[in-house]
């Protein structure tokens, strides 16, 4: 295969936009974009900061910014379990062109065997096709009791989920569930160790902007001499396409 393939596309899985007010950040889609064509990167998937409680207002951002740049950001919703027809907000987005879910520990209900609402945005989510994204940034949320996630993770096989690297342990947990993806943001970093337990045909390029910077998320790949040039076009595009499916 000729290494230009290889090098074809680049898909960077973890961006925000919208206002955070824990830190007092407003990130516009149009600065993503510009960071987008200085890295020379092709797509960004986008969400909402999920410190922010107001998924409504937040989602339609990531909405208008999907629409203005259709070939560029690939939308995911914020979706807080428990909330008023929460399965049929769920419908709906789907059907305005998001191409998955993220949810976050600091909604609230969680895990579980007990937390009905979560399991319930989950089997919504199988049910429709989407990619369930496990966010966290959060010091008070980013550690997790392995027992409840693995039960949850082995129950709902059939669902894609992405699990941020930011959480402790995440590498380990994706390796014993074979639905279950990881970024590269947050440090981490794809080394020899997390290939050998989980692989790269399950780890994402993210970089967290605009905490985190695509040109330094893409250079932590390039310059990983363990990794071949098919190895890297995983990370780069090939997984995200296709846990997308763009």
């Amino acid at each position: 295969m000729n290494k230009n393939y290889y090098y074809s596309m680049k898909v960077d899985v973890h961006n925000h936009i919208g206002i955070d007010p824990e830190y007092e950040e407003d990130r516009t889609a149009d600065e993503l974009i510009k960071e987008m064509e200085k890295a020379h990167v092709d797509k960004c998937i986008v969400f909402p900061f999920t410190s922010n409680p107001d998924i409504w207002k937040q989602n339609e951002i990531v909405k208008e910014a999907m629409k203005k740049y259709p070939e560029k950001l690939i939308g995911f919703f914020t979706m807080s379990p428990g909330i008023p027809d929460m399965a049929d907000l769920m419908y709906e987005y789907k059907n305005q062109g998001f191409k998955g879910v993220v949810t976050d520990p600091r909604f609230g209900e969680y895990f579980g065997a007990g937390s009905k609402c979560f399991h319930e945005l989950v089997e919504c989510a199988l049910v429709l096709d989407l990619p369930v994204w496990i966010h966290a940034d959060n010091k008070d949320t980013m550690r997790v009791s392995n027992g409840p996630i693995d039960s949850m993770l082995s129950k709902f096989g059939g669902v894609k989920f992405i699990l941020s690297s930011m959480y402790y342990e995440a590498e380990n947990i994706a390796a014993r569930h074979g639905n279950v993806f990881i970024d590269t943001a947050s440090g981490m970093s794809p080394s020899a160790a997390g290939i050998q337990t989980l692989g790269t045909h399950r780890i994402l390029m993210g970089s967290n902007t605009p905490y985190g910077l695509l040109k330094r998320e893409i250079d932590k790949i390039i310059y990983l001499d363990e990794l071949t040039d098919f190895q890297k076009s995983l990370i780069f595009w090939q997984n995200a396409k296709r846990l997308i499916r763009f």
